[in-house]
């Protein structure tokens, strides 16, 4: 099977997983997301050392398993392509940092979504997200070589077509969705007295809130959109391994170790008392082993096809379909004539664009 074909098949498998992640904690209260999010974390943790021991067991080639040769400039080809022996660990410090970015971001996205809500802050980081990780690749920023396209006009309007579908999704209205009140810890209904008295007052702190919020899923967004460029630094520069399969282990490091920081933190500020469900540790746990599998067959498609500008927007586009498709055919949360033709004008609109990028390539 060509590079090319496997890079696809990637491509479809990290689509799939990252529309279908949140699944296992659809029907449970996550509260403010901030203890889901460690769990989830953790299941990120868990795969990439399984993904490590096998590595371990399962060289690539023979030529890690070879071992030193005493020829200088063949041992450091060795070392920086692959494993100079069976039992060598690589640990990449700066693809933890990408790790840690990510990490960052997901946590951002906690009080983003309480601020704006969860479509408004999808659509909004989903936006930046894809047209940060492109230009990356596109231009080359950060000191990154350009990726080689034999069609950039078409990738350009692709990728504009993807962030118009993403744009689409905003407008579709979940059906059967609670108006939830908000209160204060002592169980005060803080907004609505205000909203009685202070018209005014509550108007100016909804705006300050929209603004930060709205703040917050952009620079989240910022962050997942340079999730890869500490790895991919270091190796299209080659002052690593040339296999990205051996940066995943070191970048779900940094997404762990970020998250229980972030973690503690929180815990922190809310003086040793966090709003946990426990029965959010099993599905949350599962979603981030579906959130890694779907990751690491993101850094080899990116290898497979040639560079972000092509893997990328489609893996962050993509996804909107099949969440989409969760919540018509399982959940029943998108109902209704009007929802379901922005559905399909926001599918079609994005299958386009995808296949623009795929045929930019």
């Amino acid at each position: 099977m060509s590079n090319a074909a496997l890079g696809w098949i990637e491509v479809a498998v990290a689509t799939l997983f990252f529309g279908s992640n949140f699944v296992p904690v659809k029907r449970y209260e996550t509260h403010d997301g901030m203890f889901y999010q460690w769990v989830m974390c953790s299941g990120i943790f868990m795969t990439g050392l399984l993904i490590q021991l096998f590595l371990f067991a399962c060289p690539p080639d023979d030529l890690d398993r070879m071992g030193l040769t005493g020829d200088l400039t063949s041992d450091l080809n060795r070392t920086l392509s692959g494993r100079p022996d069976p039992y060598s660990v690589k640990f990449i410090p700066l693809a933890s940092f990408g790790g840690a970015l990510w990490a960052t971001g997901n946590t951002l996205s906690v009080p983003a979504i309480n601020s704006i809500g969860l479509g408004m802050a999808l659509l909004t980081w989903g936006s930046s997200n894809m047209l940060m990780g492109w230009a990356t690749g596109f231009f080359g920023i950060f000191h990154l070589p350009p990726d080689h396209l034999d069609k950039p006009a078409l990738n350009i309007v692709g990728v504009s077509l993807a962030a118009i579908a993403l744009a689409m999704y905003a407008f579709i209205k979940p059906a059967n969705k609670s108006t939830k009140v908000s209160t204060s810890r002592d169980g005060q209904m803080g907004d609505v007295l205000l909203d009685s008295v202070l018209p005014e007052a509550v108007e100016e702190k909804r705006a300050n809130k929209y603004i930060v919020g709205f703040t917050l899923a952009v620079v989240a967004g910022l962050l997942f959109g340079n999730t890869f460029t500490p790895p991919d630094y270091i190796r299209l520069h080659h002052k690593g391994p040339s296999a990205p399969i051996d940066y995943v282990f070191s970048h779900f490091i940094g997404i762990f170790s970020a998250s229980t920081v972030w973690f503690l933190v929180y815990c922190g500020v809310m003086r040793g008392a966090p709003l946990i469900n426990p029965r959010v540790v099993l599905p949350g746990f599962l979603s981030g082993i579906m959130w890694a599998v779907a990751q690491t067959s993101w850094f080899l498609a990116n290898d497979a096809l040639g560079g972000v500008s092509v893997a990328f927007p489609i893996i962050t586009s993509g996804p909107g379909i099949i969440s989409a498709m969760w919540g018509v055919f399982v959940f029943g949360e998108i109902q209704g004539k009007r929802n379901y033709l922005i559905l399909c004008l926001a599918v079609s609109t994005a299958v386009l664009g995808c296949s623009l990028i795929a045929i930019s390539k």
